[in-house]
């Protein structure tokens, strides 16, 4: 089994695993559910959803202000529903997540089986990669930036095999590391700045779909031989491309922009902000550095890939706020499955102003 069965296998189980573990840390006491009884003042509460509190009066916030009446969910919080997600909040997180990500990774394969969808289409939008590609590399030989090449060849031929493997499995584990971060960031942050990187991270989905369908850009491992970059992810062996390179559904003309970058340095300012353990905080810095080292080494990014990640998620960062307009959606969806939402004891009384 190659690098990537192995990771098909390993990457599932991890998500299935840090969600479980999470839950688990996360969930609410059971004399505190007795306490939340039909007839308590603060029926429904729990600590940790993504949105600001449900079933509230009409707020203002700083960057939107909501003038859609919302439906009254408490009548549902004897429902057996409505006392799971009381019990483990940070299943809505879950939920949110699959909101979110597949979604992009749908977009994303919709692009690929389009791209692939007839020899002339593929050909022509392969080519077009290529130049864009030859663009930037252009453009980095212009301000001295373009050492893509001298990255993976040093790693090829001068560090041990277990360097470009240790990049490989990086490269590979971004989701899981991303999960990870969710969770430990549900558990010690504030839940406003909480909030506000999960948003982001949503709102960065969506932007860089954007950017890569408007920019087609072949990564450097599927340039020509000539440029001298190795597919060390992916390679293509006596028995032809292995099924992950040869997958219709598989987008691979996708480099700008980087996200596996952006994405990484997101998370490690903030636990340099806000983790709560020292240990975290001094290591954090080291994750966006190695990430930036392993999408060159693998030869998966440009350098300016990462510039634009950076942007990318610089931009995510300022409109997350775009999201609390699906408000009104989320509370007539779990108003339509009977179901109340816990809600935030930390933002009772409180608006989002980030």
């Amino acid at each position: 089994m190659g690098i990537g069965g192995i990771k098909d296998v390993i990457e599932p189980l991890a998500i299935f695993l840090i969600f479980t573990a999470t839950a688990l840390i996360n969930r609410t006491q059971t004399r505190e559910l007795r306490s939340w009884s039909v007839g308590s003042s603060n029926p429904g509460l729990a600590t940790t959803p993504l949105l600001p509190r449900t079933g509230m009066p009409r707020q203002r916030t700083s960057r939107i202000e909501y003038w859609a009446s919302y439906p009254d969910t408490s009548r549902f919080r004897t429902g057996l529903i409505s006392r799971f997600f009381l019990k483990f909040p940070f299943v809505l997180e879950i939920l949110y997540w699959a909101f979110t990500y597949w979604p992009y990774q749908l977009l994303r394969a919709a692009s690929a089986k389009y791209i692939s969808s007839t020899p002339e289409r593929k050909s022509a939008i392969e080519e077009t990669a290529r130049k864009n590609a030859v663009r930037i590399m252009n453009a980095e030989k212009w301000l001295g930036i373009a050492f893509e090449h001298r990255c993976q060849r040093f790693v090829l031929t001068r560090c041990k095999t277990w360097v470009m493997d240790a990049m490989c499995a990086l490269y590979l584990a971004h989701i899981c590391a991303g999960i990870m971060f969710l969770g430990y960031g549900y558990t010690y942050f504030p839940r406003s700045k909480y909030q506000k990187v999960r948003r982001t991270i949503a709102i960065d989905n969506l932007l860089s779909f954007a950017v890569l369908t408007a920019y087609r850009c072949s990564p450097p491992r599927l340039m020509p031989e000539s440029y001298g970059f190795v597919d060390v992810l992916h390679p293509v062996d006596e028995r032809g491309p292995n099924f992950w390179a040869s997958n219709p559904f598989q987008l691979t003309l996708a480099a700008m922009p980087s996200l596996h970058f952006g994405t990484s340095l997101l998370i490690g300012l903030s636990l340099v902000v806000c983790g709560k353990h020292l240990l975290v905080r001094i290591i954090a810095p080291l994750y966006p550095v190695a990430m930036f080292f392993a999408v060159l080494g693998t030869a998966n990014h440009w350098v300016l890939d990462c510039v634009v990640g950076v942007l990318v998620v610089g931009v995510g960062w300022e409109v997350n706020w775009v999201l609390l307009g699906l408000r009104p959606v989320e509370e007539w969806l779990f108003w339509l499955c009977r179901v109340q939402k816990p809600v935030d004891e930390a933002e009772i009384g409180k608006v989002d102003s980030d």
